[in-house]
């Protein structure tokens, strides 16, 4: 599982510290999912319940930074809401699938696949947040 280390980085900022601070707790809650995955003494209801963990905050974080959004008057804030509803329904479905067993041997690429999704929101869609802010000094 090395190969899903995922670890903090200026690259990742918003430069919003409670954003930044969010991001920085999703990765440890997502870290700690993936080092546990392969420790075959760890029941995997515990696994389900780390899951559960990164679902709840990454849901939690969505409503948080869309709040962000709206006080700072962001103008791409319709297109990141939609981004955000499409990883709710995302993280949805996987998230029944876990909690019923379906998929569960494959947890590990079910956690791959948040990976992905996690650094390509943030890359892709939080960091222009971060370019507004930068750009607009009455924010």
């Amino acid at each position: 599982m090395k190969n899903n280390a995922l670890t903090w980085s200026d690259k990742l900022t918003v430069d919003i510290t409670s954003i930044d601070d969010q991001h920085k707790e999703l990765i440890s809650i997502f870290q700690e999912l993936v080092n546990m995955l392969p420790m075959e003494a760890i029941p995997l209801s515990e696994k389900k319940k780390a899951f559960q963990a990164l679902v709840d905050h990454a849901i939690d974080h969505f409503a948080y930074e869309e709040k962000i959004m709206r006080n700072i008057g962001y103008p791409e804030i319709d297109q990141h809401i939609a981004e955000h509803n499409d990883l709710r329904k995302e993280i949805d479905t996987i998230s029944k699938q876990v909690a019923n067993g379906d998929g569960i041997d494959d947890l590990a690429g079910i956690v791959s696949l948040v990976q992905v999704w996690l650094l390509r929101h943030i890359m892709a869609s939080d960091i222009r947040i971060r370019d507004f802010v930068q750009r607009d000094p009455d924010v």
